[in-house]
């Protein structure tokens, strides 16, 4: 058994790595949605007309708002600047999403995964920090 424990204890060598990966990742997957809202095919009236439809209050300003703050985030958490605050915005976003988009509807296997696992993702992040190979570990060495 000891073998097969030992064979799992090089993870702890790769946390700070993996970490910066998901980082990564994340900005990637916020850089679509964000320019899907901002300059896609959707724009952020487009946006603004969806926010209104779930009954989301000041849908063009929160149309703005939401589209411009998943744009700002990709690059600081490419850097992993200020990264558990960028974290904080993105996943209260991601509740409202699950909560405007899909709580009507209790459909997990009609699309509620995507925002439920960015949640956990920014959760993660949130607890976790964002790893050595970053700005914010920088600042508090």
């Amino acid at each position: 058994m000891s073998n097969f424990v030992h064979f799992f204890s090089f993870a702890g060598n790769w946390s700070e790595a993996v970490l910066f990966i998901v980082r990564i990742i994340t900005a990637v997957i916020f850089a679509s949605h964000g320019w899907f809202k901002s300059f896609g095919k959707q724009k952020f009236r487009g946006s603004a007309d969806r926010f209104a439809e779930r009954g989301i209050p000041f849908p063009l300003f929160l149309s703005y708002v939401t589209s411009l703050s998943q744009l700002i985030a990709v690059p600081l958490l490419v850097l992993g600047f200020l990264t558990q605050w960028i974290v904080l915005i993105l996943a209260m976003e991601m509740l409202v999403a699950v909560w405007a988009k899909y709580m009507d509807t209790h459909a997990i296997f009609d699309g509620m995964d995507l925002p439920l696992s960015d949640l956990a993702i920014c959760m993660m992040l949130f607890v976790l920090g964002p790893g050595a190979f970053s700005i914010d570990a920088l600042i508090r060495m």
